[in-house]
């Protein structure tokens, strides 16, 4: 078959964008020709894309020869032209793009150009194309890009999550487009039944006929592996990159505290867009060589670096655990600068600094003073890597023996629980929303409701810590037991093969 997918922005970082990467390479390694939409500057990077280049109003131009030498499966990225503005739901820099901004900071003229530069750009795709299949994802800008370009009941529209909570539930304007949108679908795709509950409060028309479709796991990546020649490995091929130069600076850490000392906000803002956030940290290899050998409890933290992931609830509950537990924060994002001032100010205890940072810091400070003072050393407990992406972030879960994932923001699924469940590390996820359902499949998969999941709101530090301890109290060959059975259930139910015929079957119904 002849599959188009659209998306708006790159094919690494976000869920939505590893979701689009991942249901393109299963469509080409099952012999599929696959035309992927998108802005990804970097095709060349993606071993399963074959050619790529632009469209616009007005033609295609292909940059590159064919370089799959295959007769079978085949894949196409192309960008197209929508001029210098970028519009997204969380604001992050993206190469190319002088000015990136979030889609309800828009005006109505941009937000009109960006949508018909699209719409013309997919048309013109679709008749060079010839697809047997259409998905578009998210509620909006794909599926009102879709509907406008081809019509009717001529591609499936794929709901993620941030669509409905960035942009749809927030401006009517944005309503309005998701039901134009969504309507036109031959089929609403949801990655979970809370996402698709949620879609249906908004839109209620377009229930009928919608379904649910889980994101996949690269299983064959994400599995168990023992600590130090996970780490090792990851290690070697991070010293082999030459990328992490670009990464955080090892002066970082003393930046921010003078930072913290100046009492400057504005610096720790600053600081966060002072490097190249894409990217690991320089010293990142040599930090995780230095955990390897580490026999005692790591609980991890995997995903962006920003107030909405519940990354600062991750660490004020490592700073309530014992000494012996350490901690490993993989990501990216403008939120990491704060996250070492939090650190620095739990591990000095001082009580100006404290009383601060409870005036400014972004997040919730849950810790009291006497929890604050009874956590001091926390700084050497805990371990920033910088973003890992799908080269090294498979080894970093393995590692684990917990993984966190503490969102504030309602998940359409949660993709990082599924790959840390697959890698082998305990879940410990936040009782709310698409997260909820991860957290249930995989209690159900151990016959132990309540294992991997926490309540949120108010007090969660509290909860998370109890339930990081009893999740580690568990005797070691009982937790390894528990950790391959819910790799064996994610390797079962949740890969990117079934992901994408599931989708399929959507576009063929």
């Amino acid at each position: 078959m002849r599959v188009l997918l659209w998306h708006g922005w790159l094919l690494e970082g976000s869920g939505s964008n590893v979701y689009t990467a991942k249901v393109a390479e299963a469509y080409r390694g099952a012999g599929h020709s696959v035309l992927i939409l998108c802005q990804e500057p970097h095709p060349e990077r993606f071993p399963f894309i074959d050619e790529w280049g632009t469209v616009d109003a007005d033609r295609v131009s292909l940059a590159t020869e064919d370089r799959s030498g295959r007769s079978d499966g085949h894949a196409t990225l192309l960008r197209p032209d929508i001029g210098s503005l970028l519009p997204v739901f969380v604001v992050d820099k993206y190469e190319g793009f002088p000015r990136v901004a979030r889609f309800v900071d828009l005006s109505d003229a941009e937000l009109n150009t960006y949508i018909d530069a699209n719409t013309e750009a997919f048309r013109t795709a679709a008749k060079w194309f010839r697809p047997d299949a259409v998905i578009a994802g998210h509620a909006i800008p794909g599926s009102v890009v879709a509907s406008r370009a081809l019509g009717s009941r001529q591609f499936v529209a794929k709901i993620h999550g941030s669509d409905l909570e960035y942009a749809v539930r927030l401006q009517s304007r944005y309503l309005d487009l998701a039901r134009e949108g969504l309507e036109a679908a031959r089929s609403v795709i949801a990655p979970s039944g809370d996402a698709l509950a949620r879609t249906g409060q908004l839109i209620p028309s377009v229930i009928a006929g919608a379904r649910v479709v889980q994101p996949g796991v690269e299983v064959d990546r994400f599995r168990p592996l023992p600590r130090p020649d996970t780490l090792d490995s990851v290690a070697q091929a991070l010293e082999d990159d030459p990328d992490v130069s670009r990464g955080r600076p090892e002066a970082g850490d003393e930046m921010v505290r003078r930072a913290l000392q100046r009492r400057d906000a504005h610096e720790l803002d600053r600081l966060a867009g002072a490097y190249d956030q894409a990217v690991p940290d320089p010293g990142a290899a040599g930090r995780l060589r230095a955990l390897a050998p580490y026999s005692e409890p790591l609980i991890g933290y995997l995903g962006k670096l920003i107030p909405q992931k519940g990354v600062h609830l991750f660490i004020q509950a490592l700073a309530l655990l014992p000494g012996r537990m350490r901690g490993l924060v993989v990501g990216f994002g403008s939120f990491r600068e704060w996250l070492q001032a939090l650190v620095l100010t739990v591990n000095d205890g001082s009580r100006p600094q404290i009383d601060w940072m409870r005036q400014v810091f972004p997040g919730d400070l849950e810790l009291t003073d006497g929890q604050i003072e009874r956590a001091h050393g926390l700084a050497g407990r805990l371990t920033f890597t910088g973003r890992l992406d799908h080269r090294y972030a498979p080894g970093a879960l393995a590692a684990l023996d917990v993984l966190v994932v503490p969102s504030i923001l309602e998940e359409a699924f949660g993709m990082v629980a599924s790959e840390g469940a697959a890698a082998g590390a305990l879940p410990l996820v936040a009782r709310h929303s698409g997260l909820a359902e991860v957290g249930a499949a995989l209690e159900q998969a151990v016959g132990q409701p309540g294992l991997f999941t926490f309540q949120p709101g108010p007090g969660s530090v509290e909860r998370i810590a109890s339930g990081v301890q009893r999740l580690v109290a568990i005797p070691g060959m009982e937790r390894r037991r528990l950790g391959r059975a819910v790799s064996e259930f994610v390797a079962r139910e949740w890969t990117w093969e079934r992901t994408a015929e599931k989708l399929l079957d959507a576009a063929r119904s």
